[in-house]
Protein backbone atom coordinates (compact mmCIF):
# COMPACT_ATOMS: atom_id res chain seq x y z
CA UNK A 1 0.00 0.00 0.00
CA UNK A 2 1.27 3.33 -0.79
CA UNK A 3 0.33 6.96 0.86
CA UNK A 4 0.02 9.78 -1.92
CA UNK A 5 1.36 12.60 -0.20
CA UNK A 6 0.27 15.85 -1.69
CA UNK A 7 0.08 19.73 -0.69
CA UNK A 8 1.78 23.25 -0.96
CA UNK A 9 4.52 23.38 1.39
CA UNK A 10 5.84 26.97 -0.33
CA UNK A 11 3.50 30.20 -0.39
CA UNK A 12 5.95 31.75 -2.87
CA UNK A 13 5.78 28.95 -5.41
CA UNK A 14 9.57 27.98 -5.72
CA UNK A 15 10.46 24.78 -7.69
CA UNK A 16 12.53 22.20 -6.63
CA UNK A 17 13.31 18.87 -4.88
CA UNK A 18 12.56 17.33 -1.85
CA UNK A 19 15.28 14.64 -0.37
CA UNK A 20 13.20 12.27 1.06
CA UNK A 21 14.94 8.89 2.82
CA UNK A 22 13.94 6.76 5.68
CA UNK A 23 16.05 6.93 9.03
CA UNK A 24 16.37 3.24 8.60
CA UNK A 25 15.50 1.18 5.85
CA UNK A 26 12.96 -1.46 6.18
CA UNK A 27 10.52 -3.40 4.30
CA UNK A 28 9.54 -1.81 1.01
CA UNK A 29 12.17 1.14 1.06
CA UNK A 30 15.89 1.54 0.44
CA UNK A 31 17.66 3.33 3.02
CA UNK A 32 18.89 5.29 -0.08
CA UNK A 33 17.94 8.96 -1.00
CA UNK A 34 15.00 9.96 -3.31
CA UNK A 35 14.59 12.86 -5.16
CA UNK A 36 10.84 14.14 -5.61
CA UNK A 37 10.29 17.34 -7.83
CA UNK A 38 8.86 20.52 -6.41
CA UNK A 39 6.47 22.52 -8.75
CA UNK A 40 5.35 26.05 -7.80
CA UNK A 41 5.59 25.38 -4.20
CA UNK A 42 3.38 21.86 -4.34
CA UNK A 43 4.77 18.64 -4.14
CA UNK A 44 2.60 15.70 -5.19
CA UNK A 45 4.41 11.86 -4.77
CA UNK A 46 3.54 8.41 -2.78
CA UNK A 47 5.48 7.19 -0.02
CA UNK A 48 5.52 4.09 1.62
CA UNK A 49 3.77 4.42 5.00
CA UNK A 50 6.46 4.37 8.07
CA UNK A 51 6.19 1.35 10.55
CA UNK A 52 6.48 2.59 14.65
CA UNK A 53 9.83 4.14 15.40
CA UNK A 54 10.85 5.00 12.11
CA UNK A 55 10.51 8.16 10.25
CA UNK A 56 11.33 9.88 6.63
CA UNK A 57 14.26 12.60 6.95
CA UNK A 58 13.44 15.71 4.73
CA UNK A 59 15.08 18.06 2.63
CA UNK A 60 14.69 20.73 0.07
CA UNK A 61 17.14 21.95 -2.48
CA UNK A 62 17.21 24.48 -5.28
CA UNK A 63 17.65 23.33 -9.32
CA UNK A 64 20.91 22.29 -9.69
CA UNK A 65 22.11 22.42 -5.95
CA UNK A 66 24.15 19.29 -5.48
CA UNK A 67 25.62 20.23 -2.65
CA UNK A 68 25.92 17.70 0.83
CA UNK A 69 22.23 17.31 1.80
CA UNK A 70 21.21 18.73 5.28
CA UNK A 71 18.24 17.17 6.26
CA UNK A 72 15.64 19.21 8.45
CA UNK A 73 12.62 17.88 9.07
CA UNK A 74 10.94 14.42 10.02
CA UNK A 75 7.82 13.12 8.75
CA UNK A 76 5.39 10.20 9.77
CA UNK A 77 3.90 8.71 7.13
CA UNK A 78 0.20 6.86 8.06
CA UNK A 79 -1.24 4.08 6.27
CA UNK A 80 -4.12 5.99 4.56
CA UNK A 81 -4.77 6.51 1.04
CA UNK A 82 -3.87 10.52 0.62
CA UNK A 83 -2.29 12.69 3.09
CA UNK A 84 -2.10 16.47 2.74
CA UNK A 85 0.72 18.42 3.98
CA UNK A 86 -0.39 21.80 3.14
CA UNK A 87 0.53 24.23 6.20
CA UNK A 88 -3.39 25.50 6.29
CA UNK A 89 -5.97 23.64 7.88
CA UNK A 90 -5.93 20.14 6.67
CA UNK A 91 -9.12 18.76 4.42
CA UNK A 92 -9.37 15.04 4.59
CA UNK A 93 -10.12 13.66 1.32
CA UNK A 94 -10.43 9.95 2.76
CA UNK A 95 -13.55 9.82 4.42
CA UNK A 96 -12.34 6.43 6.28
CA UNK A 97 -8.83 7.31 7.95
CA UNK A 98 -7.42 4.11 9.73
CA UNK A 99 -7.46 4.74 13.53
CA UNK A 100 -5.13 6.37 14.97
CA UNK A 101 -4.64 8.17 11.43
CA UNK A 102 -5.71 11.77 12.54
CA UNK A 103 -3.52 12.34 15.22
CA UNK A 104 -0.34 11.62 12.67
CA UNK A 105 -1.89 13.96 9.95
CA UNK A 106 -1.46 16.62 12.13
CA UNK A 107 1.93 15.84 13.66
CA UNK A 108 2.67 15.42 9.88
CA UNK A 109 0.97 19.33 8.88
CA UNK A 110 2.92 20.62 12.12
CA UNK A 111 6.14 19.29 10.53
CA UNK A 112 5.46 20.12 7.26
CA UNK A 113 4.79 23.91 8.45
CA UNK A 114 8.18 23.60 10.13
CA UNK A 115 9.69 22.50 7.15
CA UNK A 116 8.64 25.68 5.32
CA UNK A 117 9.43 27.44 7.85
CA UNK A 118 13.10 26.25 7.58
CA UNK A 119 13.08 25.87 3.91
CA UNK A 120 12.64 29.86 4.10
CA UNK A 121 15.51 30.57 6.46
CA UNK A 122 17.64 28.53 4.12
CA UNK A 123 16.53 30.01 1.34
CA UNK A 124 17.05 33.56 3.31
CA UNK A 125 20.52 32.44 4.23
CA UNK A 126 21.55 31.33 0.70
CA UNK A 127 21.08 34.48 -0.80
CA UNK A 128 23.23 36.24 1.86
CA UNK A 129 25.37 33.91 1.06
CA UNK A 130 25.37 34.59 -2.60
CA UNK A 131 25.58 38.53 -1.80
CA UNK A 132 28.29 37.52 0.43
CA UNK A 133 30.72 35.62 -1.71
CA UNK A 134 29.45 38.71 -4.28
CA UNK A 135 31.44 41.72 -2.16
CA UNK A 136 34.22 39.06 -1.29
CA UNK A 137 34.85 38.39 -4.95
CA UNK A 138 35.16 42.51 -5.89
CA UNK A 139 37.54 43.07 -2.80
CA UNK A 140 39.67 39.71 -4.09
CA UNK A 141 39.74 41.68 -7.60
CA UNK A 142 40.21 44.65 -5.86
CA UNK A 143 43.37 43.08 -3.96
CA UNK A 144 44.83 41.50 -6.85
CA UNK A 145 44.55 45.02 -8.80
CA UNK A 146 46.38 46.64 -5.81
CA UNK A 147 48.61 44.40 -5.38
CA UNK A 148 49.96 44.35 -9.00
CA UNK A 149 49.88 47.95 -8.88
CA UNK A 150 52.40 47.86 -5.77
CA UNK A 151 54.51 45.34 -7.75
CA UNK A 152 54.94 47.51 -10.83
CA UNK A 153 55.42 51.26 -8.30
CA UNK A 154 57.85 48.59 -6.66
CA UNK A 155 60.01 47.62 -9.72
CA UNK A 156 60.16 50.73 -10.77
CA UNK A 157 61.62 51.95 -7.70
CA UNK A 158 64.56 49.62 -7.91
CA UNK A 159 65.30 50.62 -11.42
CA UNK A 160 65.24 53.94 -10.62
CA UNK A 161 67.51 53.57 -8.02
CA UNK A 162 69.85 51.00 -10.10
CA UNK A 163 70.37 54.10 -12.79
CA UNK A 164 70.49 56.37 -10.19
CA UNK A 165 73.78 54.17 -8.89
CA UNK A 166 75.29 53.58 -12.18
CA UNK A 167 75.01 57.57 -12.86
CA UNK A 168 76.60 58.27 -9.71
CA UNK A 169 79.33 55.90 -9.74
CA UNK A 170 82.59 57.62 -9.89
CA UNK A 171 85.45 56.96 -12.17
CA UNK A 172 88.43 55.09 -11.89
CA UNK A 173 91.73 55.59 -13.42
CA UNK A 174 94.90 53.80 -13.34
CA UNK A 175 98.14 55.98 -13.67
CA UNK A 176 101.54 54.56 -13.42
CA UNK A 177 104.31 56.53 -12.34
CA UNK A 178 107.67 55.58 -12.71
CA UNK A 179 110.10 56.99 -9.49
CA UNK A 180 113.82 56.50 -10.34
CA UNK A 181 115.97 55.23 -7.47
CA UNK A 182 119.20 57.28 -6.32
CA UNK A 183 122.45 55.32 -8.03
CA UNK A 184 124.37 55.78 -4.71
CA UNK A 185 121.96 54.32 -2.31
CA UNK A 186 121.38 51.53 -4.90
CA UNK A 187 125.32 51.24 -5.41
CA UNK A 188 125.82 51.01 -1.33
CA UNK A 189 123.57 48.44 -0.95
CA UNK A 190 124.77 46.09 -3.97
CA UNK A 191 128.87 46.39 -2.30
CA UNK A 192 127.24 45.62 1.14
CA UNK A 193 125.63 42.23 -0.29
CA UNK A 194 128.56 41.43 -2.65
CA UNK A 195 130.64 41.30 0.54
CA UNK A 196 128.90 39.92 2.58
CA UNK A 197 128.70 36.98 -0.20
CA UNK A 198 132.24 36.29 -0.58
CA UNK A 199 132.43 36.34 3.47
CA UNK A 200 130.00 33.62 3.72
CA UNK A 201 131.76 31.71 0.69
CA UNK A 202 135.15 32.29 2.63
CA UNK A 203 133.71 31.03 6.21
CA UNK A 204 131.99 28.09 4.14
CA UNK A 205 135.29 27.01 2.56
CA UNK A 206 137.22 27.28 6.03
CA UNK A 207 134.52 24.90 7.71
CA UNK A 208 134.62 22.44 5.03
CA UNK A 209 138.93 22.78 5.17
CA UNK A 210 138.81 22.05 9.12
CA UNK A 211 136.55 19.09 8.50
CA UNK A 212 138.84 17.67 5.90
CA UNK A 213 141.85 17.87 8.36
CA UNK A 214 139.97 16.33 11.16
CA UNK A 215 139.07 13.40 8.85
CA UNK A 216 142.87 12.98 8.56
CA UNK A 217 143.82 13.41 12.29
CA UNK A 218 141.82 10.31 12.37
CA UNK A 219 143.17 8.44 9.73
CA UNK A 220 146.54 9.23 10.94
CA UNK A 221 146.07 8.20 14.09
CA UNK A 222 144.39 4.82 12.67
CA UNK A 223 147.66 3.90 11.07
CA UNK A 224 149.82 4.84 14.14
CA UNK A 225 147.85 2.59 16.27
CA UNK A 226 149.54 -0.61 17.26
CA UNK A 227 148.87 -3.70 15.14
CA UNK A 228 146.70 -6.44 17.01
CA UNK A 229 147.45 -10.31 17.03
CA UNK A 230 146.25 -11.83 13.77
CA UNK A 231 142.34 -12.33 13.82
CA UNK A 232 140.03 -14.44 11.68
CA UNK A 233 138.24 -11.25 10.07
CA UNK A 234 140.06 -7.72 9.82
CA UNK A 235 137.08 -6.02 9.42
CA UNK A 236 135.58 -6.77 12.82
CA UNK A 237 138.51 -4.98 14.32
CA UNK A 238 138.23 -1.73 15.93
CA UNK A 239 140.44 -0.14 13.82
CA UNK A 240 139.14 -1.29 10.56
CA UNK A 241 135.87 -0.21 11.59
CA UNK A 242 137.16 3.15 11.96
CA UNK A 243 139.05 3.41 8.96
CA UNK A 244 135.82 1.97 7.30
CA UNK A 245 133.92 4.45 8.95
CA UNK A 246 135.96 7.35 7.76
CA UNK A 247 136.33 6.24 4.40
CA UNK A 248 132.71 6.30 4.28
CA UNK A 249 132.09 9.43 5.41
Amino acid sequence: MMTKVYGKLFEDGRDGFLIIKPSKPFFGCSKHEKRFPVSEGSVDIELTPTPPGIQYLVAFKDPGDFSRTEFTLKWRVPAVDQLDVSPAKPKAKDPTPAPGSISDQVQLKRLATELASSLQQVATLQQELRQTQSRLDDVTSKFDTYKLSAELSLSSRDAAITSLKDSSEPEIRTVYKSVPVPAAPLKQRISFLEDELDRLNKINNEYYQSVVELHQLKLDRAQSLPSPGPISSPEDTPRQRLINKLFNR
